[in-house]
């Protein structure tokens, strides 16, 4: 690493890294997608540990580790190495954990009749991954059709979790959930996946739009999995990480077949979210040169305002979202929240 790459990626005082030097912040993106192959390298002990730090700010840390853990052997670099490791065996631990409670709380749903969909996390790491330890989860996400929020509260009340009064947001259709015991266990029940009131109007992505017939077996295809990864990136966090957009890479992967790519069409058209899903495989096609990702976002375009889309929404901006330049990016997203906004809106709004 040269003299100025180190000044440029050294963490501040305050603790918060600075972005990574343009050629580290390519390479944290090779190495962060879970079906890529990387030729050895020489990495001092500084590098590994940034790459590292960032890739678990992230989000993205297995794939990261499992791929520079090779060459991490010597006696310099085997405590950066031992560190990191340890890390990932705590996040393995802790998903054990909620995948647990997940499944456990999937079964009391359903023998209680209600609906609800297991999303994000577990789901995606399952089924769109290659290997699921290589998707870490924070949290037990449902989706629920908002008329049956009491009777699945009940449910989930009785499955050992409490409801903190400061974490419900009625406005924003999420409420927070922690298990009673193993207080680090956190459930969000959400009405809806654009929480934003104000983006609602435009597009929406809750039950009904995902199981439009109320079965929740209907969620359980690519084309489902895509358009969730896409909006949840685009919608609730506006790109701030790079496995939101690992998510959308490995969903469009997944998506094969003219069956599926109308389901999506349908969804996308249904809910609003056009604009959300292509600037999100834009964003994958850019970012991995992904034919895949490519061939989908022109399948679902034209759409207004794409093009500006891609101005705003960059490899730089996700890469310094994790670091002190996070300020320096909020116009960015700030538009583009704007353009979404502004978008064609759902096919079917109702009447007023």
């Amino acid at each position: 690493m040269s003299a100025v790459d180190s000044a440029e990626t050294a963490p501040p005082p305050g603790g918060t890294p600075r972005r990574l030097s343009r050629a580290d912040g390519r390479l944290l993106i090779e190495l962060a997608d879970p079906e890529s192959t990387l030729a050895p390298m020489t990495l001092t002990r500084e590098r590994a540990g940034l790459l590292l730090s960032q890739a678990e700010r992230h989000g993205v840390l297995p794939a990261v580790l499992r791929k520079l853990r090779p060459m991490l052997s010597s006696t310099e670099l085997r405590p950066v190495r031992d560190d990191f490791a340890g890390r990932f065996a705590s996040g393995i631990a802790f998903n054990m954990q909620l995948r647990a409670e997940a499944k456990g709380l999937s079964t009391a749903l359903r023998a209680a009749g209600q609906p609800a969909l297991l999303i994000k996390g577990h789901d995606f790491a399952d089924n769109i991954y290659p290997d699921p330890v290589l998707r870490p989860t924070s949290d037990i996400d449902l989706i629920i059709p908002v008329e049956s929020l009491d009777a699945v509260e009940a449910v989930v009340a009785a499955s050992g979790f409490e409801l903190w009064p400061d974490q419900r947001d009625d406005e924003q259709m999420e409420r927070k959930w922690f298990h009673a015991v193993h207080k680090r266990l956190m459930l969000e029940i959400q009405g809806n996946l654009v929480h934003a009131p104000g983006l609602r109007s435009k597009l929406s992505l809750g039950f009904a739009e995902l199981c439009p017939h109320g079965d929740p077996a209907e969620a359980a295809r690519s084309s489902t999995r895509l358009a969730i990864a896409g909006v949840h990136a685009a919608s609730s966090h506006h790109f701030e990480l790079l496995r939101l957009v690992i998510d959308v890479l490995q969903a469009a992967r997944r998506l094969q077949g003219a069956a599926e790519e109308q389901a999506l069409e349908d969804l996308v058209r249904r809910s609003g979210t056009r604009l959300a899903l292509v600037a999100a495989l834009d964003l994958a096609a850019g970012l991995y040169d992904d034919r895949r990702c490519r061939e989908l976002a022109g399948g679902l375009a034209p759409v207004r305002f794409r093009s500006m889309s891609r101005l705003l929404i960059s490899g730089d901006m996700v890469m310094a979202m994790e670091t002190g330049e996070r300020a320096l990016q909020s116009w960015r997203r700030s538009l583009f929240r704007e353009l979404l906004k502004r978008g064609e809106g759902r096919a079917s709004l109702p009447s007023s």
